[in-house]
């Protein structure tokens, strides 16, 4: 624990201004450092051919956050979003964002999408830019 005594470099404090906020809070102190908040109705949605539809391609570091909707992905008939995070070039479950065993997550929202944007967010401790 830090006292307030104490001299501490700026890590150390920020890792502990981490600590005290919480997951949501570490976001939130994220953006307010200049980290980029990006909401739903700022991705580019790019039309697809095959199957018809749209996506969305955000990077995060290491990560990419592949965001569709067509008449095939999970929800897309009925508007909804799909969701599949990529390392390497492969798709890749991640903890708090897909479910175990699974890679992709579908029957979104665009508020749940934008909600999985700030977890890849801080997950990554990247920010997100457009691919």
């Amino acid at each position: 624990m830090i006292r307030q005594t104490e001299e501490v470099d700026a890590d150390s404090y920020h890792k502990y201004i981490s600590m005290l906020c919480g997951a949501i809070g570490t976001v939130n102190y994220m953006e307010l450092r200049g980290a980029k908040q990006m909401k739903f109705k700022d991705l580019t949605f790019k039309s697809t051919a095959m199957p018809k539809g749209v996506q969305a391609l955000l990077g995060f570091g290491d990560y990419e956050l592949s965001i569709v909707k067509s008449d095939f992905s999970y929800g897309g008939a009925s508007g909804l979003y799909e969701i599949a995070v990529f390392k390497d070039k492969g798709q890749v479950e991640m903890p708090g964002i897909t479910e175990e065993g699974d890679t992709v997550k579908g029957f979104l929202s665009e508020l749940e999408v934008e909600g999985i944007i700030k977890k890849m967010h801080l997950v990554s401790g990247a920010d997100p830019k457009e691919v």
